[in-house]
């Protein structure tokens, strides 16, 4: 948890204002033994200053864990409230000449805490309330509460003209009628009742609907909110008859049940905070760990063990699409059941995560996955990337490598169909030439079969040079055709050759391969297919051979070449995928390497 200065220093002057309200609220109880709402009992006042130290505390240490999160504001609202309802008794007087303001501040706000406690209830975690029913209801419980109960009697509330001649002054007085003052207590009281009761209803309501991960996270503080309430209903209900809400020896209970309620809602708060830092100090090991063993994918594992959610994906923008730590596709779009959340840093997104419904619904949340797992992401993110750029690379090789294929097709059948077809209707003229030449002209004879003998010539090694290129009967024949032609040139023995057509790129490699082997010697050649690979293993009577450049033909689609020197010739095991987008990182069965 990083802490700046700023921090330290508004920390320091919040817990400074709440100590002086809790000073001169103890001096106000002091001086009116008997009048506040914690009785006449030593233990009552320690319990009651303890649960506000106790709510002051926790709001501070929310502040300097999560400084953009308000919520340890309304922590520490609900305690200041707490001491200004021991402000509207005749202790007031110890404040002095301030004694008429702190007492007229208490009158209206002796019941305001419920509606500061149910703000901290529907703003957990996250300090912002996002429904608009939430804060209606919220709305509605401070004009009833703190307007029409708190507010409207105390204009017609003299409390000196009432016998209490220890009372400060009440400066909100605008005509003194008792009566009046009575009846929009009892009016509010009511209206204040249906307020809580409604409250409590919605409180109910939600914790039914909350999903496993939303109860997980705010189940607790909805559950102490909805009991504190039930104490406050209780409570409006016993001092419906008297008119006021105040301190009896009967509603001590209900005091104290309210005082608990208040206590385990800072618990409650407190130990999300503690599992917060332990989750997060549990997903950094495994960040860690993931880190140390280089386990692609691992994020995902361990963010769904922490976040509870084995369907969790994890997808990174890469390329303008999002793709997995294994470039496949991700749908990031919410859809039934589904939920997206977006973890950035520093404005710069690293991940989102598709999970389950209202599992991160709190911007702490994401904050402490970002805070934990950032570096593991961003880590999966750039091998994402990467493995991208190497696919992209890949197949870019892939393409020039057709590409020249397609190519030297096209010179093969360039010299096919034009040169060496014109080089025969040239050879046919000359023997058409040479049967039309009489017997008395044997110079001009010999002329023309040197000619003939040229030109045949010629289309022999022009039929050569577009054989070399790209042998046609790769093209009709395939693989097997190829090398059974290639076997009446050179000392080339097939013992076994795959069925079929394979990919082009494919077929084309492994000509080559075999081609360059049996130019350098007798060979024997042997091929299957197996595992989604072309396997070819060829054995040459040569120890000089050697694949200058052709590593790189069979490295563009993917596939491995392995040459060793055994017994005076040598051995080439040849891999090639049968699929040419097979991931550039994958291997063979048996492992062969370049």
């Amino acid at each position: 948890m990083s802490v700046d200065a700023a921090q330290i220093f508004r920390s320091a002057v919040t817990l400074g204002i709440t100590a002086g309200l809790a000073w001169l609220t103890a001096r106000v109880v002091a001086a009116s033994p008997g009048f506040s709402d914690s009785g006449e009992s030593v233990r009552s006042e320690l319990a009651f200053f303890c649960t506000v130290s106790w709510l002051v505390t926790v709001g501070i240490v929310h502040r300097l864990a999560r400084p953009v999160n308000p919520f340890g504001w309304l922590l520490i609202l609900v305690a200041s409230l707490m001491l200004t309802t021991e402000w509207d008794i005749p202790g007031a007087a110890t404040a002095g000449f301030l004694s008429a303001a702190v007492f007229s501040v208490g009158l209206p706000l002796a019941v305001a805490v419920p509606v500061a406690a149910t703000w901290t209830v529907f703003a957990f975690p996250s300090g912002h309330i996002d429904s608009r029913a939430e804060r209606y209801l919220l709305a509605a419980g401070a004009l009833v509460l703190v307007g029409a109960l708190g507010l409207v009697p105390m204009l017609f509330f003299d409390p000196q003209a009432l016998g209490c001649s220890d009372c400060p002054r009440n400066l909100l007085l605008v005509l003194d009628d008792p009566d009046v003052a009575a009846t929009s207590a009892r009016l509010a009281m009511i209206a204040a009742l249906a307020w809580a009761i409604v409250t409590m209803v919605v409180l109910a309501v939600g914790l039914v609907r909350m999903s496993p991960a939303s109860r997980r996270a705010r189940g607790a503080v909805w559950t102490i909110g909805f009991l504190y309430l039930a104490a406050v209903v209780a409570h409006l209900v016993m001092s419906l008859d008297r008119g006021f809400v105040g301190g009896s020896a009967a509603e001590q209970a209900l005091w104290w049940a309210q005082l608990v309620g208040l206590a385990a809602l800072a618990a409650a708060v407190a130990f999300s905070l503690l599992r917060s830092r332990a989750m997060r100090r549990g997903v950094t090991g495994l960040v860690v760990d993931l880190h140390r063993e280089a386990a692609a994918g691992g994020m995902r594992e361990a963010l769904a063990a922490w976040l509870h959610d084995p369907s969790l994906l994890v997808a990174y923008p890469v390329d303008g699409t999002y793709r997995d730590v294994h470039l496949a596709a991700v749908d990031v779009t919410a859809g039934s059941g589904r939920a997206t959340s977006r973890l950035e840093h520093d404005g710069d997104e690293i991940a989102v995560l598709v999970h389950l419904p209202g599992l991160l619904d709190n911007p702490d949340a994401v904050r402490e996955v970002v805070t934990a797992a950032r570096l593991g992401l961003e880590n999966e993110r750039l091998r994402a990337e990467g493995l991208a750029q190497v696919r992209a690379l890949a197949g870019s090789r892939l393409r020039i490598i057709e590409a020249g294929d397609r190519e030297r097709r096209r010179l093969e059948r360039d010299l096919h169909d034009g040169a060496q077809q014109r080089l025969v209707g040239l050879l046919l003229g000359l023997r058409l030439l040479r049967a039309s030449i009489g017997k008395d002209q044997p110079e001009v004879a010999k002329t023309v079969d040197v000619a003939e003998a040229e030109v045949q010539g010629a289309v022999r090694d022009l039929r050569e040079l577009a054989a070399g290129l790209f042998p046609n009967v790769l093209v009709t024949e395939g693989l097997a055709g190829a090398w059974e032609a290639l076997s009446e040139t050179l000392s080339l023995q097939v013992v076994a050759a795959p069925e079929g057509r394979l990919p082009t790129a494919v077929e084309a490699t492994a000509y080559v391969v075999v081609a360059t082997a049996a130019a350098h010697g007798p060979t024997t050649v042997r091929a299957t297919c197996d595992g989604g690979w072309l396997r070819v293993c060829a054995d040459v009577a040569d120890a000089s051979l050697g694949f200058s450049g052709l590593e790189d033909r069979v490295a563009a689609i993917g596939g491995r070449i392995e040459l060793t020197h055994v017994d005076g010739g040598s051995r080439v095991d040849l891999a090639l995928p049968l699929r040419l987008d097979v991931s550039p990182d994958a291997e063979p069965a048996d492992g062969v390497r370049t």
